[in-house]
């Protein structure tokens, strides 16, 4: 695997796909969003935060999103998808992913997630604990 993802906390290995790609035969802008979803769930379960959506009460929420595209990805290729914290806030966690070719052997998008703590009972934002603060500050080590 690529020496770029040595840093990442997850690394998810998968597949593009045929039905990736669009009219102009490269994986569709949109599908690099799903790939960086793919690696946050990864991080979230890693982390043991992760909870089935019809059981939260508080977590977390996806209030932000960027993708940086650095090259077209096609079929058929290997992609690895990196996720990490890069900074933990009151009420939010802000997560890097990187996406690497397996078949260039280079990175061909980075992005940014916000995710915020959020209470869906009362709908509004709630604060990180303290206790998962300490242990989204482990994964940052």
């Amino acid at each position: 695997m690529n020496e770029i993802l040595n840093d990442f906390t997850v690394v998810e290995e998968m597949p593009v796909r045929w039905g990736d790609m669009d009219a102009r035969g490269h994986v569709n802008n949109t599908i690099y969003y799903r790939y960086f979803e793919s690696s946050r769930i990864a991080l979230f379960r890693f982390l043991n935060i992760y909870e089935e959506p019809t059981k939260v009460r508080i977590g977390p929420i996806l209030s932000y999103q960027n993708c940086y595209y650095k090259a077209p990805l096609t079929y058929p290729d290997t992609i690895y998808v990196g996720a990490k914290i890069t900074n933990i806030e009151e009420s939010k966690i802000i997560i890097k992913h990187i996406l690497v070719s397996k078949k260039s052997n280079r990175k061909v998008a980075e992005g940014e997630a916000h995710i915020i703590w959020y209470d869906y009972e009362n709908q509004k934002k709630a604060n990180i604990s303290d206790d998962l603060k300490q242990e989204l500050l482990k994964s940052k080590n």
